[in-house]
């Protein structure tokens, strides 16, 4: 072997000082000088030039049952049958109160005391 010939880690070394002084990005320093981008980030790497990485957030390790088994999900039933209770009273501006039936969705509660409130301060503001 030649002792004369640089090896190549020695190569790589000069080429990221190189890349580190030139202020060009890792892509555009690699494509003017005809190197591999992903070689680059190998060496540099390798050769221990990196930045210092981020820590690595630890994921946590599934529990484990006594049985030596993952998690395991419990059965859930959902009851459909009709809702029985009193009903739902809400009390808007101005005294009004409004009566709902317990089984109506909160999303239809919603969109409808918006559309009263925003009727009511309409037409408060004078607005036909």
């Amino acid at each position: 072997m030649d002792d004369n010939k640089p090896k190549t880690a020695d190569v790589w070394r000069e080429r990221i000082v190189a890349w580190q002084t030139s202020g060009q990005s890792v892509r555009g320093w690699c494509k003017e000088h005809g190197c591999h981008e992903h070689a680059f980030y190998w060496w540099r790497v390798k050769l221990g030039l990196s930045p210092t990485p981020r820590k690595r957030r630890r994921v946590p390790k599934p529990a484990h049952t006594e049985l030596g088994r993952g998690v395991r999900f419990a059965e859930v039933v959902v009851d459909r049958s009709p809702v029985v209770g009193e009903p739902i009273r809400l009390r808007l501006g101005g005294g009004r109160e409004l009566v709902l039936p317990v089984a109506m969705p909160m999303t239809d509660v919603a969109t409808l005391v918006r559309t009263i409130e925003g009727a009511c301060a309409e037409s408060d503001r004078g607005v036909a």
